[in-house]
């Protein structure tokens, strides 16, 4: 296991030796916070759109959720590394501060614009058409390009910021790890973003001037593909953290959107749901649902300021959600110290990410009763937030506008991208890009021709995969005002901002 711990804090690209006092996991999250990629977070969807800010600019985006998401794990790293039980046997756990605020600001930093609707859209534009060959080749996947795996394709691919001397940010492998698997692939998944992964690497390290270390890439190849959950307690914290950051906070956007009575019903859920294991909660837990129940019947009669109310809602969530990731941190600790082999094992077959998760694994991880049943209630709030979500009419018409300029936008590069290829003896026509993001488009049509040479039941000729490679990164870029400039710029429509 220490021979894993050296490994995960190392890089794939070997760089000049500069003196530098800051920790591996520090200078990751410096070169997170630096890139080009980070800033654009500010402009994309998390829950409303970002575009036009037209509701209220206390809206929140991908970049304010990344840092929401990262102080909600440092919280629990801090609770962690506090506990008294192992104090006083003199096994601290240590949790990397910095490991976890650079894989938490990480996350998210290749999602598409117009978040899941983004996703999904991006999925049906470059495979739809071989959708059962994928399947036939890979078997169970889903219906969208995933976010956490374009994340990784910028951590170690797109973002230039370190070009000519390398592509990517040659973050960690611990890093890199945490952002990959923040979000739970299917084994169909793995296998598939493994094999468009490897395709990535030939082009962008293999065939460009990089020093690469081949022991540290085939051990990233090995330890993000065949591992189903974050190698790192540091990992599972964030990807635990991303969902009671959803849970917490995106529900005040919607009531910023809606009003009080759009979340009205969402709460009394919660009232209800939460009463049910009351006898179950902390008692300190207890006493914020206490107050919470009591402000939410003053709030529903003069339907006024709410802004206590979500912050006792927010108080209940963590309350309830910190001391159970805190046990569950704690045993996967204990389970390292003395059956790291079974640690393992247990990280390559199961995913530890979500509350629901961890409830299948309650024997595993030693959860009680107790504990089983307020995880039901987070699921069941989940669910409530979910139908709420459905409800808002400006989050319903932006998933249909930004579905729209998805695949209306996709269609035109598409168009624009094989415009006289034939006349001009040319693979790919990039010439409406700026030279030089031309240049790295089109390295990633040829990770898509590298794709395209792997497939075992051969993708149609007339798919254009490699285009759509191309395309699938340029767009996955944009923020929400930048695509419906680029939309602009390629048809004779306007986009209302409203």
């Amino acid at each position: 296991m220490k021979d894993l711990e050296k490994i995960l804090k190392s890089r794939v690209i070997v760089e000049k030796d500069y003196k530098d006092s800051r920790s591996p996991f520090l200078r990751d999250r410096d070169r997170i916070i630096f890139s080009r990629a980070f800033r654009r977070l500010g402009f994309k969807t998390q829950v409303v759109a970002a575009s036009g800010k037209i509701t209220s600019d206390h809206i929140r985006n991908r970049l304010t959720h990344s840092l929401e998401v990262m102080q909600i794990a440092s919280s629990i790293a801090l609770e962690v590394n506090k506990n008294k039980e192992l104090k006083k046997k003199k096994r601290n756990l240590d949790i990397d501060i910095d490991l976890i605020q650079a894989i938490a600001l990480g996350h998210d930093i290749g999602h598409t614009p117009y978040g899941h609707i983004g996703e999904e859209t991006l999925f049906e534009f470059i495979f739809k058409s071989k959708a059962d060959n994928l399947r036939e080749n890979y078997g169970d996947i889903s219906n969208k390009v995933r976010h956490n795996f374009q994340s990784l394709k910028v951590c170690c691919f797109l973002e230039k910021q370190y070009k000519p001397d390398f592509y990517g940010l040659n973050l960690t492998i611990a890093t890199l790890d945490g952002i990959l698997k923040h979000s739970f692939l299917r084994e169909g998944e793995r296998k598939l973003y493994q094999d468009i992964f490897n395709s990535y690497q030939k082009v962008f390290w293999e065939e460009s001037d990089v020093n690469i270390d081949p022991e540290k890439k085939e051990k990233l190849n090995e330890l993000l593909f065949e591992y189903v959950s974050p190698l790192t307690r540091e990992g599972i914290i964030v990807s635990i953290a991303d969902e009671i950051a959803q849970l917490c906070h995106d529900i005040e956007d919607l009531r910023r959107l809606g009003g009080f009575r759009a979340v009205k019903d969402f709460y009394e859920s919660v009232v209800e749901k939460i009463s049910i294991s009351n006898s179950d909660l902390t008692e300190n837990a207890q006493k914020v649902y206490g107050d919470f129940t009591e402000y939410f019947e003053e709030a529903k009669k003069q339907d006024g300021e709410v802004g206590k109310l979500e912050r006792l809602y927010v108080k209940l969530i963590l309350t309830i959600c910190i001391p159970i990731v805190t046990k569950v941190i704690k045993k996967l600790h204990d389970m390292d110290k003395f059956s790291r082999e079974q640690l393992l094992k247990l990280l390559k077959k199961k995913y530890m990410g979500r509350f629901e998760n961890l409830k299948e694994l309650k024997s595993e991880l030693g959860l009680n009763e107790s504990e089983v049943r307020l995880i039901k209630s987070l699921e069941k709030i989940f669910k409530e937030y979910e139908n709420t979500l459905v409800q808002i009419p400006d989050v319903v018409k932006w998933d249909i506008k930004g579905k729209e300029l998805c695949e209306e936008l996709s269609d035109k590069l598409y168009d624009a991208f094989i415009h006289k290829i034939e006349e001009q003896q040319n693979e790919i026509n990039l010439n409406i890009i700026d030279p030089v993001t031309r240049e790295d488009l089109k390295k990633s049509y040829y990770a898509g021709k590298e794709f395209e040479r792997s497939q075992e039941n051969p993708i149609q000729k007339e798919d254009r995969v490699p285009i759509k490679f191309a395309i699938w990164d340029y767009l996955a870029s944009m923020t929400d005002s930048f695509i419906i400039k680029q939309y602009e710029s390629l048809t004779f429509k306007h986009v209302e901002l409203r």
